[in-house]
């Protein structure tokens, strides 16, 4: 019993396909060539990529990083639209534009990625919507932590402006002068010790009698106290100059704490890019391949369940004669 039904079932399903074979191939043929003028009519689109993560909103007293935000809430920043206000303002755009956001594997990072008829238009237009973005978010003060971030850093550039100024108008100014007094005077006190010593050595030449031995012991004696100032006048004088090559070295330093705070100005932003804006090789949609494939299978599918209902409107025709 079990075998006639089984040789039964086989013998219906063989001719279900050798009487369907018809409208099979003719579904097929009429999807495929759907897909086919689809294909052809469709612009093809490049997947333009960047990887963003949350950014630094803070810094604390030590100038560790403070991230606010996390992963979830960068996603929720594209699932609720919000990007939409950042992106460039070009007949429409903004309607017409998707961005589409994927966690990485790390979790630490999101993909964005933006599909565009135009590679290269896209990479600018992930570009500028990145920039309204660092602009939106360090100006307006809609995030507080970055409000008060940047209210200390740009104190702190004041300050530091204010000690480069000082340093240049006052302290630079002020040491050169002394350093230029001091080396007139070394001058002066070189040219009066040569005239001393060539006075001695007439002296000396001239064999003095007891008479000029007092006047010979005070040219002895200028000498040595002018050589001991001029002596202590070279040490003082090398000093200051290690004292001015110490205030380059301090004003270089206060220009490395300037661009350090500059930096971190510029870094104050929820949305930090990783990796920028890049376009794919080649364009990603429609997917030739997958469109084909799913034609095939629709078509199979429809080509069957129209032999299926044909086939059952046969036998009732057949069954009522």
């Amino acid at each position: 019993m079990q075998k006639d039904a089984s040789r039964g079932f086989v013998m219906d399903l063989m001719d279900l396909v050798v009487y369907s074979w018809k409208y099979l191939v003719l579904g097929i043929a009429v999807c495929l060539a759907a897909a086919t003028l689809y294909l052809w009519k469709a612009t093809p689109l490049y997947a333009v990529k960047m990887q963003v993560r949350p950014g630094i909103t803070a810094f604390d007293e030590t100038g560790k990083e403070i991230r606010s935000w996390n992963v979830g809430d960068v996603m929720d920043f594209f699932r609720q639209d919000a990007y939409r206000a950042f992106l460039p303002e070009d007949g429409g755009l903004r309607r017409s534009l998707s961005l589409h956001p994927a966690q990485g594997r790390s979790a630490t990072t999101v993909t964005v990625t933006l599909y565009h008829a135009d590679p290269a238009e896209g990479v600018q237009i992930l570009r500028q919507f990145y920039e309204n973005v660092l602009q939106y978010y360090q100006s307006s003060g809609k995030e507080p932590l970055i409000a008060v971030s940047t209210k200390k850093i740009q104190e702190r550039m004041q300050a530091l402006e204010s000690l480069i100024h000082h340093v240049d108008s006052v302290e630079r100014p002020s040491l050169n002068m002394e350093i230029e007094g001091r080396k007139a005077d070394l001058v002066t006190k070189r040219r009066l010790l040569e005239s001393v010593e060539k006075r001695l050595q007439e002296i000396t030449a001239l064999k003095p009698d007891a008479n000029m031995f007092h006047v010979l012991l005070e040219h002895e004696s200028m000498v040595k106290t002018l050589r001991n100032e001029i002596a202590e006048e070279s040490r003082v004088l090398a000093s200051l100059q290690l004292a001015r090559d110490a205030l380059d070295l301090k004003k270089r330093r206060f220009e490395a704490e300037m661009a350090l705070e500059r930096q971190k100005l510029v870094s104050l932003v929820p949305l930090e890019q990783v990796v920028p804006p890049v376009a794919g090789p080649s364009p990603v949609r429609p997917q030739k391949k997958w469109h084909l494939v799913g034609a095939v299978m629709a078509g199979s599918f429809l080509g069957l369940l129209l032999g299926l209902g044909m086939r059952e409107r046969h036998v009732r025709k057949t069954t009522l004669r």
